[in-house]
């Protein structure tokens, strides 16, 4: 089920290899933040329809990132209805060219179709859902595209697999990662000022979210020696 982080924001905490869900409901429009792998489909529609909504009513997905657990429910998503997909540029551009490598797909032996990111951003670029706006904050490290949305209004930031709870982060060992990239993403985190923080995986940071940032950044420093 969703759980309602504040006034149009949302979160679906995933016990899978899926990624969590964000839902922005707002005005005339309702964004996913990540898909998860579309596999466990039947568990969004469900959460879906306990805030009465269906995914027919979808109109954006949001993407951190393009790896399989993020990207992989857009799929069974477009079977059903159209949506507008935002993704970074640098892996929106790969995609859109028909590069489907970075999705890690064909490494965990899944055949995702091509599909067109209608969207591409680049950092500081100002995502209008509806009502809410987010700032894209672009944090490679995980993977070259790996962005945050950063709601300054609502106190919330989007994390992907950027920052975890925990003083934990996300992995750099797939295509494109790079720990020098990470470390330095993470810094960027602990200066903007935010009180929650949403990840891509396990439980949302909902106070105190600066003081994690500053846990993983230090960790991550320390782990990597950069």
């Amino acid at each position: 089920m969703f759980q309602q982080i504040t006034e149009g924001i949302h979160l679906q905490v995933s016990s899978t290899f899926d990624s969590n869900i964000g839902l922005i409901e707002s005005g005339d429009r309702l964004v996913l933040i990540d898909s998860g792998t579309g596999a466990h489909l039947q568990n969004l529609e469900k959460a879906l329809l306990s805030l009465d909504y269906s995914i027919e009513d979808i109109t954006d997905i949001a993407l951190t990132h393009s790896h399989i657990d993020h990207i992989g429910g857009v799929a069974p998503i477009m079977d059903r209805t159209d949506v507008v997909l935002h993704l970074h540029e640098r892996e929106a551009n790969r995609i859109n060219a028909g590069d489907m490598q970075l999705t890690l797909s064909s490494t965990f032996g899944v055949k995702l179709p091509k599909m067109k990111i209608d969207r591409p951003f680049r950092d500081g670029d100002e995502l209008k859902l509806g009502e809410l706006q987010a700032t894209v904050i672009h944090t490679p490290g995980h993977s070259e595209g790996s962005c945050c949305f950063y709601f300054k209004e609502e106190g919330v930031m989007f994390t992907g697999d950027t920052l975890f709870a925990g003083g934990s982060f996300g992995r750099v060992d797939f295509p494109t990662g790079n720990p020098q990239q990470l470390v330095e993403s993470l810094e960027i985190l602990t200066k903007i000022e935010f009180s929650t923080a949403l990840p891509g995986h396990m439980r949302p940071m909902l106070t105190n979210a600066q003081r994690s940032a500053m846990s993983s950044y230090k960790t991550a420093k320390s782990w990597f020696n950069v």
